[in-house]
């Protein structure tokens, strides 16, 4: 478990599974994100199994430091290129724990373990331009937006663009500093 502040994250375990399902199938999750399929409980299972055969993609589940069976949410570090010292980030938070400070801290846990322990060069994301408020959190902690693909997102009626930002290991080591 690594564990930052109030908050860690460590593997997903089997309990965890029910509550991951839900977070992902809950509305304000799945509209943002890539796809929109639903899981069910085989399903979720059957994902469960099979996230030890990727080397190149991790998940974890977001908990309280002192209380480690209570999930705040999922953390994706995916696309681990370890050539070029690069991956891709991104998280939900449980609703019931949004508004709260937890995503904030979540992506500062996260950067904090690739830039000083994983030896990540740079790290990115990718937002919906529909989600100004998860734009708005990204740039607060950090992050600049890089590039885009365009007319990517198909929600709410209309295409979108998916919105790439990334945080290079200088860019992170000068924040900390500042803070």
């Amino acid at each position: 478990m690594y564990i930052f502040n109030d908050i860690a994250f460590r593997p997903i375990e089997k309990d965890d599974l029910e509550v991951l399902r839900l977070l992902h199938n809950d509305q304000s999750t799945f509209l943002n994100l890539a796809s929109i399929d639903l899981v069910d409980e085989h399903g979720q299972k059957a994902w469960w199994e099979s996230l030890h055969k990727k080397s190149n993609d991790k998940r974890f589940s977001i908990v309280k430091a002192d209380n480690p069976k209570e999930v705040i949410g999922r953390l994706r570090i995916q696309s681990i290129d370890p050539q070029n010292r690069n991956c891709e980030i991104g998280l939900d938070i449980m609703p019931a724990y949004r508004g709260q400070g937890y995503a904030h801290k979540s992506y500062l846990m996260v950067l904090e373990f690739l830039f000083l322990h994983f030896n990540m060069n740079m790290v990115y994301l990718k937002v919906a331009d529909f989600n100004p408020k998860a734009k708005d959190l990204y740039l607060k902690v950090g992050f600049k937006e890089t590039g885009k693909y365009p007319q990517y997102f198909y929600r709410h009626g209309k295409y979108w663009d998916y919105i790439i930002m990334s945080m290079i290991k200088d860019d992170y080591f000068t924040l900390m500093q500042t803070k």
